[in-house]
C-alpha cells in the first residue's frame, strides 16, 4: 500500500506511528516530489507488465552515475 502525505510542517510526523514515520521521504520542492511519485508510478507498471507477461520498451537515461526512467511504451502481450 502506499500513501501520499502532503504537509509543510515536519512537527506533525510525531502524530503518524513508529513503524510508518521509517518510509516517510521528505523533499525539499512539490515538483521533486511530483518526480519521485511519477517515477515510482513507472517502476510499478514495469514490475506489473513484466509479471502479466506484456512486451515492454522502457528508456533509461544515465547521468551523472543515476539512472530514470524516462518512458514506457506497452507492445502488448508477447
Amino acid at each position: 500500500m502506499e500513501m501520499v502525505f502532503c504537509d509543510q510542517d515536519e512537527k506533525n510526523r510525531a502524530h503518524i506511528s513508529k513503524w510508518l514515520r521509517l518510509s516517510i521521504r521528505m523533499y525539499g520542492s512539490f515538483e521533486k516530489s511530483l518526480d519521485e511519485l511519477r517515477s515510482f508510478s513507472r517502476e510499478v507498471k514495469i514490475k506489473d507488465g513484466f509479471a502479466e507477461g506484456k512486451d515492454l520498451v522502457v528508456s533509461v537515461m544515465s547521468a551523472m552515475g543515476e539512472e530514470q526512467i524516462c518512458a514506457l511504451k506497452d507492445n502488448g502481450p508477447k
